[in-house]
């Protein structure tokens, strides 16, 4: 009996860690669209579930799991594009996906922010989208992809002025170049100052959309400005930049 109950319970933790490395892997291929945060809600409902089943409260347990049956229903047809971005993801991906370290991270933001200053000095506008949790593959399809390692020359060469991508926001994604020239939403924010152009709103537009952090040099005075989450700082210095990049972004997901 003894041992047939310790079978039972390690057939059980072999379930369960199959189970979590199943969940572990579909976040990681719809870590990047909105669908993630809709999984985890899904998750939240299954413990309330489980929960409910486990104090025995049957009415609670009989409307929830019929009403989770509907719920899953709307969810594959409402987001079958992000399911089917997360397959194909899913499908190129490596297994184990390795964290970039932060040292590797902190020499890439000084490799942007040298690019930064230098397009500064210069007057020479830029617009730049950094990827955070949310996916931004809707406007990397809208521009030109590059997918090269990220120098602080390479993105003085994008933006040089008579350059065939000067027009558009370049993407940054895993310390690398994605794709140049993209076009970004424009904000719609009326508490806007009218003096901004059109980069600006586009920046402050794509982080209105998501969690990227966007990077803008004006053409006009050569002043450096950060979008996040809707709200703009201008009047940047390099080193304002830095210090702001590497608190947002040095930290490894």
């Amino acid at each position: 009996m003894n041992f047939y109950f310790t079978q039972i319970t390690l057939k059980g933790a072999i379930e369960i860690i199959i189970l979590w490395a199943v969940i572990y892997q579909i976040f990681l291929f719809l870590k990047g669209s909105k669908a993630v945060y809709l999984l985890r809600g899904i998750i939240i409902l299954v413990v309330c579930l489980f929960a409910f089943q486990l104090l025995q409260f049957p009415v609670l347990s009989n409307l929830l799991s019929k009403a989770f049956t509907i719920f899953l229903i709307f969810i594959v047809i409402i987001f079958q594009p992000e399911l089917r971005e997360g397959l194909i993801r899913l499908g190129k991906r490596h297994v184990f996906y390795i964290e970039p370290r932060r040292e590797d991270i902190e020499k890439t933001l000084r490799e942007i922010v040298s690019a930064v200053g230098y397009l500064s000095r210069k007057k020479s506008g830029a617009l730049i989208a950094i990827k955070r949790e949310i996916g931004l593959q809707n406007y990397v399809d809208s521009g030109v992809k590059i997918d090269a390692a990220l120098t602080s020359e390479l993105l003085q060469n994008i933006f040089y002025p008579s350059a065939p991508l000067h027009d558009g926001g370049v993407i940054i994604n895993e310390l690398r170049v994605v794709a140049a020239a993209c076009l970004f939403p424009l904000s719609e924010n009326d508490t806007l100052e009218r003096t901004l152009g059109m980069r600006h709103r586009a920046g402050v537009g794509l982080s209105e959309h998501c969690d990227a952090v966007v990077i803008i040099v004006s053409e006009e005075t050569g002043g450096i400005s950060l979008a996040i989450n809707g709200q703009l700082s201008r009047d940047l210095t390099a080193n304002d930049l830095f210090t702001i990049l590497k608190g947002q972004l040095s930290t490894p997901r």
